[in-house]
Formats: structure tokens, C-alpha cells, sequence
């Protein structure tokens, strides 16, 4: 029979830290008044890190009456503490340890190359104390972004960000933000926010670190000289490429981008004006929308889930970041304002092609929607890919193996989702008798705010019950963008 002694193990080694005796490693710890001494013994310290077991070999270590003495000024003697108590018993209890110490900590983990306690920390800060995270986010974004293994913590940061992008450009630390971290952050194709938004927050933060006009405001543009234009454009220079400048409408441009056009590249500024003053195809290289602009004007989802839905539709993973084209979604109906009835409805959605429906359900934060791969046509005779298609008086089933269902658990949270796809002929009814059917009640509204989700057609169902009430629901015309 095996049994493992983890726990007295840890114990004995704990006690072998407290007693001491036969140390033979003397660590002086801290710089200035703020130092301490440290006793260890160098097997230990070897075994448990990767740099003691280099900084601690015969190659580089003096020994005086068999003690080898060592000095860490860069680590303070609180966070060692924590170190050694983790290094000799295994165990590191962090709730009761200020956020600036485990940051610290954090640091220090990734000097002594404890990859299991950087794991453990980067944890702390996402998933238990998230308050002081957000509290002190900036200073966690700097730190995180200078330490390769803390990946985690990095993804989290921005991920942050992208969701909710105004309270942290609009923060007192974003004008000091590092070019790295920034140029990173423009790069994101899911920032939520406004293109325009984007490019404003730029200029302040170009301004604030641009020698000659750092005491300046953005509204002081009209002062600014030759030479402060050139210097502007040096500090904005590595950032232009990442601009969606398409994305910005010509209102937009007028009054936020135009004020700065010495700082745009000539070919890109001229390509600009065209497409917004003569409606032309961009000739220049259009990055794709950010997932802030993929879907227009809805309550309901975010640029997030757009992407999710814009992977789906296009037969890719979930999370997929590959494909640089993505689907956009323009509003074409919303039932509190057009009318929960199939007349509104069809009035709005019928003869747009392809149309994606999101619904937010009552009393509930959950969103559940399809994917009609087909469209809806409605009225009894319609023009359907070149041709007057006859509908019968009971409608007709549109069979498409594209169609799909699926759900959100909430309008913040993208990760908790599922999908149902049509295998079958009976993928959505198309009459104008009702709002919508995909397959037979598998997601239906009849003729008002009461539906129903039973699995029947798709291989999974979407609701753990089979009725629902909507509190919202909006349709979304599904656009194909130019690749240039």
C-alpha cells in the first residue's frame, strides 16, 4: 500500500528552517537600513530553484569557515521570507499578504525561476484578489508585461482592457503608459471602443511624449510648428500601421483626425480622403474591424461574441484569431422599439440575405440567438437568388447546413456558450405568419415575446428549459467586408 507524507515532510522541513544550526549559507537581504540575514543551508536552496542551484555551485561561490555568504539587494527581506517559507515547506498562504508585496513577489518568483509560485501568483491577482488588481492596474499591467513567464497575467490585463477600454485610457496612468504596452494595446483587433476614440487617445498620449509640446493640450494643435509636427510624428509613427483610419467616419475624421494629417504618412492620407469624400475601395492595406466595430448598434451582445458568432458562421474554432476578415452585423430590427410581432418583424428582415437574431431573455441575463443562413423571405411570392419563389400558405423550410442556435450565460461573459447546428432538412420555417423557427421549436418566437426551445432538429439545445420570455431581441443584417 502507498501513502505519501507530504504533510509531515513539509513540517520537519519547516522546523529545519527555524532551527538552523548546521546553515551554511548566510543571504543578506535588502539595501540600506531596510536589510536583513537570512540562514539556509545551500542543498535545499538548490533543489527548489534553478538559480540557487546555479548562483550556489563551487564556480561561483566563495566560502569563508565553510559558510558561503550571499547577498540579494534587489529582493526585499519580507518577500525573501515568504520565498524561504515556500522554498523549505512547500506552503505560501498569500490572503493576508498587501497586493505591492505580491507583486513583489512575483518579481522576485521570476528572478529565482520558481515557476510554480509565478503560476500561483498570477492566480492570486485574477482570481482572489481582484479588487486590489483593479484598484492598482496599472502598476500590475507594468509588471506583468516585464515578465515573459507571466502570461496569464498578461492575457488577463488586456483581455480587461479590450472589454471595458475607457476607464483605463482615461486614467491618470495612461498618459505615463510605456510605448510597448501601448503599441500592444492598438494592436488588439478587441478593443471595444471607437476607432476615433482610439486615434484621440493616441494623440494625448503622443503629445504627453513628444519633447517641445508636452505641456500642451490636444485643443492647443493650432500653436503646434513645423518642427512640433515632425517630432509628433516620430512618437506616432510606430503606432499608424495598427490605426483602423477605414473605420473612422468622415464627421469623425473631420474634427479629430484632420487637425493632425502632418502626422499621417501622404499615400495614406490621400487613400483616406478618397474612400471618405468619394466613396472609393481602400487601395492600401485595411486592417479588419475591431471586434468594438463588427457588430452596429446592439443592446444586447458585444464585439466579443460578434467574433465568437463570425467564427461560427464561418466554420472555425470559437476563439479563432486567424482569420484577419471578419463578418460584420448591421442592425436591421429591435423588438421594443419596431414591434415584438411578425408583421414588424418581416417588414424589417425579409429579402437582407443572411441575418443573425439575438434574443435577451427576461429576468435573466442569458442571450440566446440563431443564425438563419438562408434569410427570410416571408410574403407568399418573393424573389429568392434571381427567382420568384411561390411559398405555400403554411410557409417553407429553408435547408442549410449552415444554420445554427446557440447562448450566451450574459452580455460579459463570452467563455460560457453553447452551439447547435441543422443536419437536417428542417433548419428554419420561413413564413410571415411567424418571427422566427429554427427547426420544429428548437428555438421559435410565434407572434410576440413567448417562445420556446425544445431540441428536435439541431444535434444540442441551448436552454436547460424549454420556454423563455424576451425582454429584447434584435436582428442583424450579416455583411461580408472587402478584403483588399
Amino acid at each position: 500500500m502507498r501513502k505519501e507524507f507530504y504533510t509531515t515532510l513539509s513540517q520537519d522541513f519547516s522546523q529545519l528552517l527555524e532551527d538552523s544550526d548546521d546553515y551554511n549559507v548566510n543571504i543578506k537581504v535588502g539595501e540600506n537600513v531596510n536589510t536583513r540575514n537570512f540562514l539556509a543551508h545551500s542543498a535545499i536552496l538548490r533543489a527548489r530553484s534553478p538559480y540557487f542551484k546555479r548562483a550556489l555551485s563551487d564556480r561561483w561561490t566563495v566560502k569563508k569557515d565553510g559558510i558561503i555568504s550571499f547577498t540579494k539587494s534587489n529582493i526585499s527581506p519580507s518577500v525573501f521570507s515568504l520565498i524561504l517559507k515556500y522554498i523549505y515547506s512547500g506552503i505560501l498562504d498569500l490572503t493576508e499578504i498587501p497586493g505591492t508585496d505580491c507583486l513583489n513577489l512575483l518579481v522576485a518568483s521570476d528572478e529565482l525561476l520558481l515557476g510554480e509560485l509565478i503560476e500561483h501568483i498570477q492566480d492570486h491577482f485574477i482570481e482572489r484578489d481582484t479588487t486590489w488588481t483593479m484598484q492598482n492596474f496599472s502598476m500590475v499591467l507594468r509588471t506583468a508585461t516585464q515578465i515573459p513567464s507571466c502570461k496569464k497575467l498578461q492575457d488577463y490585463c488586456f483581455e480587461s482592457i479590450c472589454n471595458d477600454p475607457e476607464p483605463f485610457f482615461t486614467s491618470d496612468d495612461f498618459l505615463s503608459l510605456d510605448m510597448d504596452i501601448l503599441l500592444d494595446l492598438i494592436k488588439c483587433d478587441n478593443l471595444e471602443i471607437k476607432e476615433a476614440d482610439i486615434w484621440e487617445f493616441l494623440i494625448k498620449w503622443a503629445i504627453n511624449h513628444t519633447q517641445g509640446i508636452r505641456e500642451m493640450k490636444p485643443t492647443d494643435v493650432k500653436k503646434f510648428s513645423e518642427n512640433n509636427f515632425r517630432d509628433l510624428k516620430k512618437t506616432v509613427e510606430p503606432f499608424i500601421p495598427y490605426v483602423r483610419f477605414y473605420d473612422i467616419s468622415l464627421k469623425e475624421f473631420y474634427y479629430k483626425v484632420r487637425p493632425y494629417q502632418q502626422v499621417i504618412p501622404e499615400p495614406l492620407l490621400e487613400d483616406l480622403m478618397s474612400v471618405l469624400m468619394a466613396d472609393t475601395e481602400p487601395k492600401l492595406k485595411n486592417l479588419p474591424a475591431r471586434a468594438g466595430n463588427l457588430i452596429k448598434g446592439s443592446n444586447i451582445i458585444t464585439g466579443k461574441h460578434a467574433c465568437i458568432i463570425s467564427n461560427w458562421i464561418d466554420k472555425k474554432d470559437a476563439l479563432s484569431t486567424s482569420e484577419k476578415h471578419q463578418l460584420q452585423f448591421n442592425l436591421l430590427y429591435r423588438g421594443t422599439s419596431d414591434g415584438f410581432n411578425a408583421a414588424s418583424f418581416h417588414e424589417k428582415v425579409d429579402n437582407r440575405g443572411k441575418a443573425l437574431v439575438v434574443i435577451k431573455l427576461k429576468d435573466s441575463e442569458k442571450i440566446i440567438g440563431g443564425f438563419n443562413a438562408s434569410g427570410w423571405y416571408g410574403s407568399r411570392n418573393t424573389i429568392m437568388y434571381g427567382r420568384t419563389r411561390r411559398l405555400n400558405d403554411y410557409g417553407s423550410w429553408l435547408s442549410n447546413s449552415d444554420h445554427f442556435i446557440f447562448s450566451f450565460a450574459n452580455r460579459n461573459d463570452y467563455k460560457t456558450r453553447k452551439i447547435g447546428r441543422s443536419d437536417d432538412a428542417y433548419g428554419v420555417y420561413d413564413t410571415s405568419n411567424k418571427m422566427l423557427q429554427f427547426g420544429c421549436g428548437d428555438l421559435m418566437l410565434d407572434n410576440g415575446q413567448y417562445g420556446t426551445c425544445k431540441k428536435n432538429n439541431y444535434d444540442h439545445n441551448i436552454l436547460d428549459t424549454e420556454n423563455f420570455v424576451a425582454e429584447e431581441l434584435e436582428v442583424f443584417e450579416v455583411i461580408s467586408p472587402m478584403i483588399v
